[in-house]
């Protein structure tokens, strides 16, 4: 499961990176732009983080990246059918399903801050367990609370099994990008934070995508096993 996975992954990210980039990444140049804009605001400068201004700036990425990931489940998703459409008709699209990701968002987010609460692992598992929420609420068009339920239902005795393929590929991802974007940006221009935080937000992006075609996949081999162990 997890080599079809990352082997499909590998195929689809490299075959149309330059369309995720066309389409998505738009979307990190405006998160960047924000970073900078409220970072001019006095007493909001890099690292200070109980900043006034700072909880605003969280709610607009936020907003941003639960719009990019409606972008990017629909562009993986007519890959993969090998469908097309216009850029502006992805915009549209995402902008229509953008209130039901931000439901599924906020209430994914509750469960597993409870999980939190709870203790660590169990945040974890719940974050296993409801990672194809958005996938089913945007391809299946389904309403807020039964994407959550199904999701819920098709991960059943499958939840550390699925919190292991996601930890098996996330931590060499982050180390690699670490590495040599962090590499970059230091040779580059050393000391400078907006330099830094331009690199971060590429890393993102880059990240974004990889774990957005990988989880794709995993839902779809998911879908067609059904009630066998993944």
């Amino acid at each position: 499961m997890i080599l079809d996975a990352i082997k499909f992954t590998n195929s689809l990210f490299l075959n149309h990176f330059s369309k995720f980039f066309v389409v998505v990444f738009p979307l990190y140049v405006m998160q960047f732009f924000v970073y900078l804009a409220f970072s001019a605001v006095p007493g909001n400068e890099f690292g200070t983080s109980s900043s006034p201004t700072n909880f605003g700036q969280q709610i607009l990425s936020n907003l941003l990246t639960v719009y990019s990931y409606a972008l990017v489940i629909l562009l993986i998703d007519d890959i993969y059918k090998e469908r097309s459409r216009s850029v502006s008709n992805y915009f549209y699209q995402a902008l229509y399903f953008f209130p039901k990701m931000l439901g599924i968002g906020i209430i994914s987010g509750i469960l597993v801050v409870f999980g939190f609460i709870l203790f660590i692992l169990p945040a974890f598992y719940l974050l296993a367990r409801l990672m194809f929420s958005p996938y089913i609420g945007l391809m299946e068009n389904i309403p807020i609370l039964d994407s959550v339920k199904k999701s819920f239902e098709i991960t059943k005795d499958k939840g550390w099994n699925l919190f292991g393929y996601i930890a098996a590929i996330i931590f060499p991802i982050i180390l690699i990008l670490i590495v040599i974007l962090g590499g970059f940006a230091v040779l580059l221009l050393p000391g400078n934070q907006h330099v830094y935080m331009a690199f971060g937000f590429f890393g993102s992006f880059l990240t974004f995508i990889y774990l957005a075609i990988y989880i794709y996949r995993l839902f779809i081999n998911l879908k067609k096993t059904e009630n066998e162990s993944i």
